[in-house]
């Protein structure tokens, strides 16, 4: 399968852009690939500056992608919510807007780490985690966003067996990323 022409990333921070851009560099994707959502400025909640450009980012992956292979990729942490909380979420916005719900056809990824993506970093990369408490202080996790993307790639590969110590929202993410190929 061919890649897409333009991949558009809405993160909520700089770790979650890192980490999604590591992996598609792994798939073969370059800088001028990818469109990458301005982040907020200041110090505000960057879980709700998604959820607000959730919908119209949706719209423009739909209208690009009648005409060139596009893909979207939507990185927000549940925090304590559930990951189904963060769905429930997007999938109101969509309806808010007089949007058609995302289709399974659709290159439109979530990417939902529950409690934070610093969670998943640690855990691709063979730490004991749970997804209640809060590793983002973590000072190591700087060092080991690249690694935890290059793992996330070989665990997503069509047949991958992945490990015991996998957290479910990981495991989560594995078909959201398959949605790219």
């Amino acid at each position: 399968m061919s890649k897409a022409s333009l991949v558009i990333v809405l993160a909520e921070d700089e770790r979650h852009q890192r980490f999604v851009r590591h992996y598609l560099g792994r798939l073969g994707y370059e800088r001028h690939d990818l469109r990458f959502e301005a982040l907020p400025s200041g110090r505000g909640s960057g879980e709700q500056w998604v959820r607000e450009r959730y919908g119209p980012a949706v719209e423009v992956y739909r209208e690009r992608v009648v005409r060139a292979k596009t893909a979207l990729i939507v990185v927000i942490d549940a925090d304590i919510a559930a990951v189904t909380d963060r769905l429930q979420q997007f999938k109101k916005s969509l309806e808010d807007r007089g949007l058609n719900p995302r289709a399974d056809r659709e290159a439109i990824v979530h990417l939902i780490p529950k409690r934070h993506v610093e969670t998943w970093v640690l855990c691709l990369n063979g730490q004991a985690v749970d997804e209640e408490t809060d590793y983002s202080r973590n000072a190591d996790v700087e060092h080991f966003i690249q690694p935890a993307a290059l793992e996330f790639f070989a665990w997503t590969r069509e047949g991958a067996a992945v490990p015991p110590h996998c957290i479910p929202s990981l495991k989560a993410a594995i078909p959201e990323m398959q949605r790219l190929e």
